[in-house]
């Protein structure tokens, strides 16, 4: 029941009518007579100043953040994680009587999906990142901040991810970090080698299920972990041709539960169990 002491959560974004978070966060709520609602604020670019100033007035405990405000939020917070100052990205901020403070629970999701779900230790391990964008410089810190023994980046065209490997290796001095484009020797080289791929591109995403994916499948093995973060649909051509291979994979979805989970954690301090939103979601495919 909603009453005056009822701590409000919410998602900011434009669009966000395909956004779970709302169903997931008020499952929890009600399943444990916690008082808090979750609520989506859908948020045009005109308003973005006004709307940050008016969750604050109001005492708005947490808010995630999507596209497109998760670079553009961090000018309005009065502090930032370190991991995500790192990335310059915020997924999460947190309401302290006014004082707020922005997180990067992708982060945090994706480590815990690769430990806990694909029963990995990311320590001292080589690890190939696909792509450039955002999900690839989480992905990249993520990984690095566990420890890894290398790092390989590899996209299209490496103007993009040469900036970026520039910018890990300032973060990580220690670390063996390499810049590579798809057709590039040392690609070709170093594939067979790694213990870990990350996918961080759309490809395969729907409704663009059949399209290949972009590095050589060929070279998947059965010792390595591959890690595609689209989760619709569940089983992307890379998911397929990694299971083919014989190799360990997770897709996307693990990823997105736990960083709502540690976003939760931040929020309220209370631990949701992720089988709980798993089992929601599949009750919510059958009804559909």
């Amino acid at each position: 029941m909603i009453d005056v002491n009822t701590k409000i959560l919410g998602l900011i974004g434009d669009p966000l009518g395909h956004s779970i978070s709302p169903l997931l966060h008020n499952h929890t709520i009600r399943e444990n007579n916690l008082n808090y609602v979750y609520l989506p604020f859908p948020i045009k670019a005109d308003n973005f100043a006004d709307a940050l100033k008016g969750f604050r007035a109001i005492n708005v405990r947490g808010l995630n953040v999507t596209i497109p405000y998760k670079e553009k939020v961090i000018p309005y917070l009065d502090k930032i994680d370190p991991l995500a100052e790192k990335i310059a990205a915020v997924n999460t901020i947190v309401n302290d009587d006014g004082l707020l403070t922005g997180y990067n629970t992708d982060l945090t999701g994706l480590i815990r999906m690769i430990k806990e779900e694909g029963d990995f230790q990311i320590k001292e391990k080589k690890v190939m990142i696909v792509g450039a964008g955002g999900a690839a410089r989480a992905s990249g810190i993520a990984v690095l901040s566990e420890g890894v023994d290398q790092v390989y980046l590899v996209n299209r065209t490496t103007s993009k991810s040469a900036k970026l490997t520039k910018e890990w290796q300032m973060y990580y001095p220690g670390v063996k970090i390499y810049n590579a484009g798809l057709d590039a020797e040392l690609y070709q080289d170093f594939i067979g080698d790694i213990d870990l791929l990350i996918d961080t591109t759309p490809v395969g995403m729907s409704p663009n299920i059949d399209v290949p994916p972009v590095i050589k499948v060929e070279y998947l093995h059965s010792n390595m972990l591959v890690v595609d973060l689209v989760y619709n649909p569940q089983e992307t051509s890379l998911i397929k041709a990694a299971k083919d291979a014989g190799a360990v994979h997770l897709n996307g979805l693990g990823m997105l539960l736990y960083q709502g989970i540690e976003s939760f954690k931040i929020w309220t301090g209370f631990e949701i169990d992720v089988n709980s939103w798993k089992n929601l979601l599949e009750a919510e495919r059958k009804l559909d």
